[in-house]
This record gives structure tokens, C-alpha cells and sequence, in this order.
């Protein structure tokens, strides 16, 4: 007796993985993708919360007074009486209680701070990677005996390349909407 596989039994073992390998790979592929897009999600979730939380906080405890440009003095005060309301834009400069002013500057795809302190320099709140798109940030006071209220929005994207983070790859294009309304503390 001859030990070895016939002609048919090759056939039919070369069928099975011709039928199976292919499979094995379109899984594969598409395990791939998800992880792909899963890691760029968790990039842009992680620096967009930080940019949200980075504001909130610092304006929440730092801010005396809301001013529509530099330089911070009265005549650039803004929110203070009853109904009073702010167009959103891209900047808003605030005075802390020490009279140090700060502030924030969308520029391009890029978030940044700006304050006293730094001396024409500015900070960048995101990364390379990651682009900040539609920043707006304005305030508002709805009576003289309320706090004043700033609020900001806007989105984060996955830097792909192209304009505008788009792609001709949907497993490429990450976006994510962030807003927050924050109440002053009265000083």
C-alpha cells in the first residue's frame, strides 16, 4: 500500500483553502479598518475632550470680565448689562482678578491660547494630527443680577490629508461636535 494523497484528495485540500483563504482575509481586512477607525476616534475623542475641559475649567475659575479685543480695557468690555449678548466668534479675550488678560485664537485648523503671560506666543491646544474646525465662543446675561454665561462649540477631526478632513475612505473620516455653556463665578 502506497502512502501519499491521490490526485483528487489535492484537489479537493487546494479547493478548500482557494474558498477559505480568501474569506480569511476579507475578515481580516475589515478587522483591520474597524481598528483603524477606532483609533482615530479615541485620538480625536481624547484631544477634543481636552480642548472642552481645558476651557470650561480655566474660564470657570479665571475670568473677572468678557472683552471683544485686544487691548482689554473698558472700552472693549462686553456682557455686562441686563440682556445682553455677544455675536460668536472666533476670539473672546477675558481679564482674570489679578488684571491679566488671556484668551483664545482660532486660526486655520488650530486652537490656541493666548495670554499676558506669553509674550507673542500662543499655544496650541491641539495636535498636528488633529484638525478644530466651526470654533465659536460667545457670551451673554440674561439681567444685571445674573452671572455672565461664554459659550463655545466646535468640532474635531482626523487630519487625512485632504482639505477639510474628508477621504474617499470611510473608515478614514473621524469627526466629533463638542459645546458648553459655562456660568461665571461672581467675584
Amino acid at each position: 500500500m502506497k502512502k501519499g494523497f491521490t490526485l483528487i484528495e489535492t484537489i479537493v485540500v487546494i479547493a478548500v483553502i482557494g474558498i477559505t483563504l480568501p474569506i480569511l482575509f476579507a475578515i481580516i481586512l475589515t478587522l483591520m479598518r474597524q481598528q483603524l477607525k477606532i483609533n482615530r476616534l479615541s485620538e480625536i475623542k481624547r484631544e477634543g475632550d481636552y480642548i472642552s475641559s481645558a476651557l470650561e475649567n480655566t474660564i470657570r475659575d479665571r475670568v473677572f470680565s468678557i472683552h471683544s479685543g485686544l487691548p482689554v480695557n473698558d472700552s472693549t468690555k462686553i456682557c455686562e448689562g441686563a440682556l445682553s449678548f455677544s455675536n460668536p466668534s472666533t476670539s473672546l479675550y477675558f481679564l482674570d482678578k489679578n488684571r491679566n488678560w488671556f484668551g483664545y485664537q482660532f486660526s486655520g485648523n488650530t486652537l490656541a491660547s493666548e495670554s499676558a503671560d506669553l509674550v507673542n506666543t500662543s499655544i496650541s491646544l491641539n495636535s498636528s494630527k488633529i484638525f478644530v474646525s466651526n470654533f465659536s465662543i460667545s457670551c451673554s446675561r440674561n439681567t444685571v443680577y445674573s452671572a455672565q454665561s461664554i459659550q463655545f462649540s466646535f468640532d474635531v477631526c482626523y487630519d487625512t490629508g485632504l482639505p477639510d478632513c474628508a477621504s474617499t475612505r470611510p473608515e478614514e473620516i473621524t469627526s466629533l461636535h463638542y459645546q458648553s455653556r459655562i456660568k461665571l463665578r461672581n467675584y
